[in-house]
């Protein structure tokens, strides 16, 4: 017999929502959040929204000013070389086990992300290339089968799902090289080339950071 699974909680489904919007730019970095206007598009009680806020809160996404408000995160260059940082000593560490452990079931999920991807670029779709793209970076850290990496990373990627989001639909930049790159990783990682794919997979994610920097000092 299958297991049960249990519910979500009202405060878990109404984190995801707000997560999801915020991941998706539906609410733009720096937004100011209303509790009250978020129970009502939700239509939930405040209390909550509010529990929902402290979560997303702890994982980087809302910040909280005194006497101010709530707000959706706004990076600057610091946090976001910092981010670029965790995720690829985290990310690049994950390869080297995945391309140990399952490196055939790694280059299948890579590859049907880069599907994704390219039907998304052939259809000038920006949200559908970020989901396929998001796709091919969780296909790696699963495939470490390290459970405290896998929970480290839902962790923390919400900032930089959002602040990719803003580089590729708002600021417009270019997929094409990103494309590239990806098709490279994969690449080495077919020739079972664990160095080389870990430098391109570090060069490849700091590049968020470089893009990031370069659209602030527009």
């Amino acid at each position: 017999m299958q297991p049960i699974s249990q519910p979500k909680s009202l405060m878990e489904e109404t984190a995801d929502r707000l997560r999801i919007a915020i991941v998706t730019g539906e609410l733009a970095l720096g937004a100011k959040l209303s509790e009250q206007r978020l129970a009502n598009t939700l239509q939930v009680s405040r209390s909550p929204v509010r529990d929902a806020l402290a979560i997303l809160q702890s994982e980087g996404l809302v910040t909280v000013s005194p006497k101010r408000g709530t707000f959706v995160f706004t990076p600057d260059m610091r946090v976001v070389s910092e981010l670029c940082e965790h995720r690829s000593l985290l990310e690049t560490a994950a390869l080297r086990l995945g391309l140990e452990r399952n490196q055939a079931a790694l280059l299948d999920q890579m590859d049907a992300a880069i599907d994704l991807m390219q039907k998304a670029l052939e259809a000038n779709n920006p949200a559908g290339y970020t989901a396929g793209d998001q796709r091919f970076h969780r296909s790696i850290v699963e495939s470490s089968e390290n459970r405290s990496f896998i929970r480290s990373y839902e962790l923390t990627i919400g900032p930089l799902k959002a602040l990719r989001t803003h580089l590729f639909t708002i600021m417009a930049e270019s997929t094409d090289r990103s494309m590239v790159e990806h098709k490279k990783l994969m690449a080495a990682c077919r020739r079972h080339d664990p160095d080389l794919a870990s430098k391109l997979l570090w060069d490849h994610i700091m590049h968020l950071a470089e893009a990031f920097k370069i659209k602030e000092a527009a």
